[in-house]
């Protein structure tokens, strides 16, 4: 398998976590491709979100000593979607997510 596939599994499963903890019903294509890595439900509120879930990589900018998060575009289906983009850090297991899930959707992390 492509490193980059196995790292792509390996977000997407480290997102399903994240919901789950905090009180999603998740759900996973079954299809591997298109433009929605994960289907999450909020089991407070019914309300449905679309992730693509990506690697968190981040790049040192010019003259600063921080490093800066490398932001993804959406492509014109997912934005038509509503999808928002899940940046996972493999290594802390942290989860980004933009535009964030509303508070009242969120169960306190288990």
């Amino acid at each position: 398998m492509d490193k980059r596939h196995l790292e792509g599994q390996i977000c997407e499963t480290i997102l399903a976590e994240y919901l789950m903890r905090r009180g999603f019903y998740v759900f996973i294509p079954p299809a591997g491709f298109g433009p929605v890595d994960v289907i999450g439900i909020s089991g407070e509120t019914g309300k449905v979100y679309l992730f693509d879930a990506k690697k968190d990589t981040k790049r040192y900018l010019k003259g600063r000593n921080v490093p800066h998060r490398i932001h993804r575009v959406l492509t014109e289906e997912q934005k038509l979607f509503g999808v928002r983009i899940a940046y996972v850090n493999m290594d802390t297991h942290k989860v980004h997510v933009v535009p964030r899930i509303n508070k009242e959707d969120l169960k306190p992390e288990i």
